[in-house]
């Protein structure tokens, strides 16, 4: 939840509304030493999650956490053997950093194995072996996490249209399933 949060001021900062600096800094604190505040009772799956969203949040803020990003994946075996949502956070923290271009390509690579592509269309599929609902996790939250990394990292990549695509003919009344989904859907969408 703080991760959370603390993206929805970084957010709303840069779409020029006030946040209260010092909050925004002492989050920001908070964020860069995350795993201190893990419960004894969260998995390491989960924790990489949270994780990985805690540095996509910070490179956002502009504090772009390379050597901790090249860690979290180390750490867990490489890009293949992460959650697919890990894998996109991830690969939106390393977006362009030449530092990372190993890690970066490996991502790519996992992504495109892992995509349910139709000719016009395309999405993940997410699935935890314990832990989901600590992570309110969700197919189109993934598709909406990848979306806005993909642009970052390869802005003429062929599935962005697709995942667009696959995004859009998964609403129903004119939203999706549920507050998660319409967030990260609408964040992809709107920088798409």
């Amino acid at each position: 939840l703080s991760v959370h949060v603390t993206g929805a001021l970084v957010r709303a900062k840069a779409k020029g509304y006030q946040v209260d600096k010092d909050m925004l800094t002492r989050a920001l604190a908070y964020l860069r030493d995350i795993e201190r505040h893990y419960p004894g009772y969260y998995g390491e799956e989960v924790r990489r999650v949270i994780s990985s969203y805690a540095l996509y949040v910070r490179k956002l803020a502009g504090d772009v956490d390379v050597a901790k990003a090249q860690r979290l994946m180390a750490s867990a075996g490489g890009a293949s053997k992460l959650p697919i949502e890990a894998d996109g956070w991830l690969l939106g923290t390393l977006a362009g950093q030449a530092a990372a271009a190993g890690e970066r390509r490996d991502l790519l690579a996992h992504l495109n194995n892992r995509v349910s592509e139709t000719a016009g269309a395309a999405n993940f599929t997410t699935s935890y072996r314990d832990g989901g609902h600590l992570l309110l996790a969700s197919d189109r939250r993934a598709d909406g996490v990848i979306l806005e990394s993909l642009i970052q990292e390869a802005e003429q990549h062929d599935l962005i249209p697709k995942l667009v695509t696959g995004l859009l003919a998964h609403k129903k009344a004119g939203r999706w399933l549920n507050t998660q989904e319409n967030t990260f859907a609408l964040l992809a969408l709107d920088l798409y």
